[in-house]
């Protein structure tokens, strides 16, 4: 019985993120969890009454946390962990040795982002599931933004969109000329825009469009 309404309450909340990505693009979210690190562990703070922990393990060292609407990300020296509302236990994505000394984490209400020198790894509340993406090694990273619905990556040499209940990046290629003017990121949608075209990704399409200039 437990495990039935267990189901119902997941088809509830993916149900409801589905709604909202077209039609809550400017509501405001509460946050509903808090993000607490002490005495070796992380201890997440669910709606104001459950505590969920993780341990860290021996010399793990907390470098960043945050939590914003439905979700809450760690990053430490070992691994990048996030924990959602439901289910409300914490998952983790393993990172190689020295990884996580350049990388950058930001988080929004239902995606958690993190970029490293060699790939991008997403966490998608509605899923509560990572998900990886390969950067080429000799790419610079120009930017990695989040926002409500959709997460977006650029770098030299391709563009990469996340958008939320997908199971992966899109990648888009760049030409070997193309400069970057300008990245703009809104709840549900991003557009780029080179010394060549107009690149746009939107959340409910997952698909990059172009337009010449």
């Amino acid at each position: 019985m437990l495990r039935f309404r267990n189901i119902i309450f997941s088809l509830v909340f993916i149900s409801v993120v589905a709604f909202c990505i077209p039609s809550c693009g400017a509501e405001e979210i509460e946050d509903q969890i808090d993000i607490i690190a002490s005495e070796g562990k992380i201890i997440a703070v669910v709606e104001g009454k459950r505590k969920v922990s993780v341990h860290l393990g021996t010399h793990e060292t907390v470098l960043w946390s945050a939590s914003e609407g439905f979700l809450g990300a760690v990053l430490t020296d070992k691994r990048f962990l996030a924990i959602t509302t439901y289910p409300k236990t914490w998952q983790y994505f393993t990172l190689r040795i020295g990884e996580s000394e350049e990388a950058v984490a930001s988080i929004s209400p239902y995606l958690a982002l993190l970029v490293t020198g060699n790939r991008a790894i997403g966490f998608d509340a509605a899923s509560s599931r990572f998900i990886e993406t390969q950067i080429p090694i000799r790419d610079e990273i120009i930017a990695a933004e989040v926002e409500k619905y959709v997460a977006v990556v650029v770098t030299s040499s391709r563009a990469y969109g996340l958008a939320l209940k997908t199971t992966s990046f899109v990648e888009f290629f760049l030409r070997s000329h193309e400069t970057i003017h300008s990245i703009n990121v809104t709840a549900s949608k991003a557009v780029i825009q080179s010394s060549d075209r107009l690149l746009t990704f939107e959340a409910e399409a997952a698909t990059w469009k172009e337009l010449r200039l």
